[in-house]
């Protein structure tokens, strides 16, 4: 369903790692297995899902209660005993802040699990679309969408955690980039240069088609500044 779309995008993008689809639904559809993988953290599904498409519930989740928070869905008294715990722990190195836990985005959108993806074999609508890129990738895609135009108030940009920027595309349908927390840069092995975005799944299609323009323009622009550089012997 999403093949075409997605190797447009990573054509375009040169990106190194295929893009993901994430859905949060009442009742996985039919074909999609349940995972067989115990994992450390919510993120560490967004790698695996670059490889293969698999749904996961709620005690799939349970290792990692900020993200099981995040993603909505709802904590037994045992995680929320290690929620606490691990909040605590935050707090004492100064990492976090309790207050910061009221404000976390969560997703609101009913759902008893999520099918997660490689977006080229997405069976059904992703509501997210979530991909690993790179800076230069990551201010390609600003320009596409006009978040860098000092007209609009310029982008969102987030870090802690990294799982939070999923919610907040889902409440807000604009698409979200996170620097990567400590915890999404060792689960996920994240180079020092990548970040992660999210993009709302309807608007990938609109977003591929901006990304052409904002490409061509940027090689345009490319012999221009390589001239002006080799003029100056600085």
């Amino acid at each position: 369903m999403y093949q075409d779309l997605t190797n447009r995008f990573i054509s375009l993008l040169h990106v190194q790692h295929i893009p993901v689809g994430l859905s949060f639904v009442e009742q996985v559809p039919e074909g999609v297995q349940h995972t067989t993988k115990r994992v450390p953290s919510a993120c560490t599904f967004w790698r695996l899902a670059e490889q293969d498409v698999f749904s996961a519930v709620e005690e799939d989740h349970q290792e990692c209660p900020i993200g099981m928070m995040t993603m909505g869905f709802e904590m037994p008294e045992r995680v929320q005993q290690y929620a606490q715990a691990l909040i605590e722990k935050m707090a004492s190195v100064q990492y976090f802040s309790p207050a910061e836990v009221s404000a976390l985005p969560v997703v609101q959108k009913p759902h008893q699990a999520i099918v997660y993806g490689r977006l080229d074999r997405f069976p059904i609508e992703p509501d997210v679309v979530l991909c690993r890129i790179d800076t230069q990738q990551a201010m390609l895609i600003a320009e596409a969408l006009g978040q860098v135009n000092w007209l609009q108030g310029g982008q969102s940009t987030f870090g802690r955690p990294t799982c939070g920027v999923i919610p907040r595309t889902l409440q807000t349908g604009e698409t979200s980039l996170s620097l990567g927390c400590i915890g999404a840069r060792t689960y996920l092995e994240l180079t020092p240069g990548e970040v992660i975005l999210t993009i709302p799944g309807q608007q990938l299609a609109a977003l591929v088609e901006k990304l052409q323009t904002t490409i061509s323009a940027n090689q345009a622009l490319a012999p221009f500044h390589q001239q002006q550089k080799a003029t100056f012997s600085v």
